[in-house]
């Protein structure tokens, strides 16, 4: 029987310095068994190589974030993409500033091409930029995810066409949050994940705590329950898009 995983989280953040070894036992004790580690710099990637569990199937993912386009450079990163089993996260974000838009596009487009030539999956971030992020998506084909989706059901359906998967974090339990189900909804099943994001994104009932691997149990029950999905069957569906993503053991 499947159990449950967390496709996106940051456990290697100074966040989890002083309690790693308890957010890890709390993932087995809530059956999450499977993490993909993301790193925004090569110092937490070198430390999310020191995060492991005899019961949980790590795998790590390293990328430029888009609000740190002018801070690294492709360079520093180079030798550690093909460490990783992913590139990412990696993408457009224009919430906090439109003055990079092109530094933001170039770096993008730049870890698509490295993504393409190491044949590796790209975690995706992408906030009020989706039309650029999909035509960039849709010119530099490659697999990946859009990690904690915040657009349109009919932007989603155009990223699924193009092969993407389409994550979900704890804002679909948010009571105000009515588009995430409705994109959720609407989209296949076999082109669906989840996450948590920690430390961000706390779904209910934890909302306003820090948030952990553990707390992704949450948000796949809600989906269950809103779209009247049996627990199990959904397990075995986003395990077996995981590993076609990532690549099973």
């Amino acid at each position: 029987m499947s159990k449950w995983l967390d496709s996106h989280c940051h456990i290697n953040g100074r966040e989890y310095y002083d309690d790693l070894g308890s957010v890890l036992d709390n993932m087995v004790f809530s059956d999450v068994s499977k993490c993909m580690i993301v790193s925004l710099n090569t110092d937490e990637f070198d430390y999310s190589l020191k995060i492991n569990h005899p019961d949980i199937e790590f795998k790590r993912s390293i990328g430029i974030y888009p609000e740190d386009v002018d801070k690294y450079s492709l360079e520093d990163f180079r030798p550690y993409y093909e460490k990783a089993d992913a590139i990412g996260e990696i993408g457009l974000d224009y919430y906090w500033t439109k003055e990079n838009i092109s530094k933001q596009k170039e770096i993008f487009i730049e870890q698509m091409k490295i993504a393409n030539s190491l044949n590796k999956p790209v975690i995706i971030h992408s906030r009020e930029a989706m039309k650029d992020t999909y035509d960039i998506l849709k010119e530099y084909r490659n697999r990946g995810v859009l990690h904690c989706y915040s657009g349109s059901k009919e932007m989603a359906r155009e990223f699924v066409k193009l092969g993407y998967y389409i994550s979900f974090a704890g804002v679909i339990t948010f009571k105000n949050a009515k588009e995430p189900l409705e994109v959720a909804k609407n989209i296949p099943l076999d082109h669906m994940l989840i996450e948590t994001d920690s430390p961000y994104l706390t779904p209910v009932p934890e909302r306003g705590k820090r948030n952990e691997p553990a707390n992704v149990v949450y948000t796949g029950r809600f989906i269950c329950e809103n779209l009247g999905i049996d627990e199990n069957e959904f397990k075995d569906i986003i395990n077996s898009n995981y590993d076609r993503l990532f690549g099973g053991k």
